[in-house]
């Protein structure tokens, strides 16, 4: 059974990316704002509103709450397979907030492959934490690929002048990111580490701190465009997990 709180997270959130979603593609369609500004807005609401909606309605993770956030975000995001936002005017309009130009004709299958990469990881490195006594460290990757990457983008599209290819999914095409954007990644890891002290030990932190921004910089760095999220999760967790080993949690 479901928590009851969770149940309540999942409806808002929805909601509020459904909505969110629609405005911003309205945005890029009446006033040719940049898809780059506003993926990158529902990025950040996608990462970070459950964090939000938990200090009013808290509930206990699990692979139940895991899987249907997973389902719940594949169903949604299917709305805009090219059938149906073809025929509903309402729903093309809400695609156009995440559809990069440089994307097509992978945009849709991106987004889907790369959810269900992340989800799957992040119920992997969930698992591998709580073993550790150490579950809330999974905010530590969560965190960084939500706001670090979330800003690298945009933040590089508009102040990137120094720029690094990047490889692609997609034979045949190249990519850039700027060290502009991955700075964003490494001071967001610092800031994160730093705000979760209170409840490190010294040895974990000092491991952390010297560990996890140079690591999640350099895997946002090097990961495919549009499915650096599971990289992130994995190389992240990772990371934390042999920290927790090597100092005794």
């Amino acid at each position: 059974m479901l928590p009851t709180n969770y149940l309540i997270s999942l409806v808002i959130h929805d909601i509020i990316l459904a909505a969110t979603c629609y405005v911003t593609g309205w945005c890029v369609l009446r006033y040719q704002v940049r898809v780059n500004y506003t993926r990158k807005i529902n990025h950040f609401l996608l990462m970070l509103i459950p964090f939000v909606l938990a200090w009013w309605f808290p509930y206990t993770p699990s692979l139940a709450t895991t899987v249907t956030s997973l389902v719940g975000f594949v169903v949604m995001t299917g709305v805009f397979a090219k059938p149906i936002r073809d025929r509903v005017p309402l729903v093309a309009t809400a695609f156009a907030a995440v559809d990069r130009p440089e994307d097509r004709p992978h945009t849709l299958a991106w987004i889907l492959s790369q959810a269900v990469g992340a989800y799957l990881v992040i119920i992997v490195v969930f698992s591998m934490l709580r073993w550790f006594d150490a579950a809330e460290l999974v905010a530590i990757p969560l965190l960084v690929n939500g706001i670090g990457d979330g800003l690298a983008e945009p933040i590089g599209v508009r102040f990137g002048r120094h720029r690094y290819h990047v490889p692609s999914l997609a034979p045949g095409r190249c990519y850039t990111r700027s060290y502009e954007g991955s700075a964003c990644v490494w001071l967001t890891s610092m800031i994160v580490v730093l705000g979760l002290l209170p409840i490190l030990s010294w040895p974990v932190f000092i491991g952390l701190i010297i560990s996890i921004p140079p690591v999640m910089t350099l895997t946002e760095a090097f990961s495919p465009h549009s499915w650096d999220a599971p990289f992130m999760y994995a190389i992240g967790g990772a990371c934390i997990g042999f920290v927790l080993l090597i100092t005794g949690g």
